[in-house]
């Protein structure tokens, strides 16, 4: 949505508390020159060959995912990239992010099933039925592919924030022109552990990250989020302009009865 906004001109601002989607979004939202990505991709593989890095220490989970030769290349890099501070590391980063792990020749991994990283017993069980083998996969080449089929450069730059939604400190009032956004479900989907390999890469436990954001299956609870979150949406919203919240239905794990969430957060909150 942010690197959308900023290809049509308009200035793109994005926000969120799982630091995978915000690297994500730094990535998109200020996109450096090629040239500038591509000679840092070819420093970073010159400096490599010179390092000596090793696997020996690294968690068995990731061990079992990638070939020896990979996993030094992105052990080597997740200590080199800062990510943080260089829009260009920034960049590779999240090109890295991209294609850790699915199932052609364009990622680093084994085959895996699924591109959101499933459960490391899974995995073991998976790489034991279908016999796979760790591909030798060189991670500078993969980039330099990734590079060449994917960039794009907007003229506008956006501006990406790692914050609590409920206190958009950056964000001045009556500034924005249109919020899109899709908030967390009610104990739905896990962020941080459906993305354990990439938060991996971020130096990031999955488990930690969920710690983090918002959670909960209480309806009250949940209503009690939003309600603050809308306070701030109008806060920053222009007057007599939109927002657009994507909220799905969600399943009553004890009775099996479906809540239309967004009726209820209408209804409780917005209304």
């Amino acid at each position: 949505t942010i690197l959308e906004a900023c290809l049509l001109g308009r200035k793109g601002i994005g926000n969120d508390k799982n630091p995978l989607a915000y690297v994500l979004t730094k990535a998109k939202a200020e996109v450096p020159q090629k040239k500038r990505i591509f000679s840092r991709i070819e420093d970073l593989r010159k400096k490599f060959i010179t390092v000596k890095t090793t696997i020996q220490g690294e968690d068995p989970n990731i061990k079992m995912i990638f070939n020896n030769l990979t996993l030094r290349q992105l052990i080597f890099l997740k200590k080199e990239l800062n990510w943080a501070h260089s829009n260009v590391d920034a960049f590779i980063t999240a090109m890295i992010l991209g294609t850790m792990h699915g199932n052609s020749e364009g990622y680093m991994s084994l085959s895996m099933p699924n591109t959101f990283s499933m459960s490391p017993n899974y995995i073991k069980k998976y790489i034991k039925e279908h016999n796979l083998i760790k591909p030798k996969r060189d991670v500078f080449n993969i980039l330099i592919r990734k590079l060449e089929r994917c960039y794009q450069r907007p003229i506008i730059k956006g501006k990406s924030y790692n914050k609590d939604v409920r206190n958009m400190k950056g964000l001045k009032n009556s500034s924005v022109d249109l919020i899109i956004t899709s908030p967390p479900y009610t104990k739905v989907i896990r962020y941080g552990q459906f993305n354990w390999i990439r938060l991996w890469f971020l130096g990031e436990n999955g488990g930690e990250v969920d710690k983090k954001l918002f959670f909960t299956q209480s309806l009250d609870k949940y209503s009690n989020f939003m309600y603050e979150v809308l306070k701030e949406i109008k806060r920053v919203l222009k007057n007599g302009c939109k927002t657009v919240l994507v909220i799905g239905d969600v399943k009553n794990g004890r009775n099996g009865k479906i809540y239309n969430l967004a009726e209820i957060i209408w209804a409780r909150c917005a209304e």
